[in-house]
C-alpha cells in the first residue's frame, strides 16, 4: 500500500520575494494615493474646460476681472465681466489659462503615475526616478508660468489682472529643483547598485 506523504513547497522563498509588513503597508497606502491624484488630475481637467467654456460663451455679470485678480460673483468697482471683452481678449485668456493650468494638471498626473509604482511594489526602478524628475520639472514651469504669462501679457497690451508675483511661485521653484535633484540622485544610485550587480 502505497504511503501518501505531504511535502513542504520546494520553492524557495527568497528574502527579495518576502513582502514585509511595511513594504505592504506602503502598497496599500500608494493605491490610497493613486486614487487620489487620479481623483485630482481628473477635477482640474474638468474644472478647466468648464473654465474655457464659461471664458468663451458666458455674457452674464458673474465672472469678473479685475487690476488684482478674477472673481466668480460680486467683484470690486474697478472691474468687469469677462463676458464683456471682445471674442479675440477672451480667447487670449484661454489660452493664459491653459498655460497656468497645464503644469498642475501634469503634476498631478506625475503623482498618480509614481503612486502607481509605489502600488505595483517598484520603489527604486528607473521609472520612479523619471517620475521624480517629471514632478521637479512641472513644479518648475508651474513656478514661472505666471511671470512668463504677464511678460506676455504686458507685451501685447491684453493684460487686465497685473496681479502675478506670489511667494508660492518662488517655493514651488525650489521645491521643483529639490525634487527633480531627488530624481536624478535616485537615477545615479540606481546605476550604481547595477554596475555593483554586474561584478558579482
Amino acid at each position: 500500500m502505497a504511503a501518501v506523504i505531504k511535502l513542504a513547497s520546494l520553492v524557495r522563498r527568497t528574502p527579495e520575494t518576502v513582502e514585509t509588513l511595511a513594504q505592504r503597508r506602503v502598497r496599500r497606502g500608494s493605491r490610497g494615493l493613486e486614487i487620489l491624484f487620479t481623483g485630482l488630475f481628473g477635477l482640474c481637467v474638468a474644472i478647466t474646460l468648464t473654465a474655457f467654456a464659461t471664458m468663451v460663451f458666458y455674457k452674464g455679470e458673474l465672472v469678473r476681472i479685475g487690476p488684482d485678480n478674477c472673481y466668480i460673483g460680486d467683484g470690486p468697482a474697478n472691474s468687469m465681466a469677462f463676458g464683456s471683452l471682445p471674442l479675440v481678449h477672451r480667447l487670449i485668456y484661454v489660452m493664459i489659462v491653459a498655460v497656468r493650468a497645464t503644469p498642475i494638471i501634469m503634476i498631478f498626473w506625475s503623482l498618480r503615475g509614481l503612486f502607481r509604482l509605489y502600488a505595483l511594489g517598484r520603489v527604486f526602478a528607473p521609472a520612479n526616478a523619471a517620475q521624480f524628475r517629471r514632478i521637479g520639472a512641472w513644479l518648475c514651469v508651474y513656478a514661472v508660468s505666471p511671470f512668463a504669462c504677464h511678460l506676455f501679457l504686458s507685451a501685447t497690451g491684453y493684460e487686465i489682472d497685473r496681479n502675478w508675483a506670489h511667494m508660492a511661485s518662488l517655493q514651488a521653484f525650489v521645491l521643483g529643483l529639490l525634487v527633480f535633484v531627488i530624481g536624478q540622485v535616485m537615477q545615479v544610485g540606481r546605476e550604481i547598485e547595477e554596475d555593483r550587480e554586474a561584478f558579482i
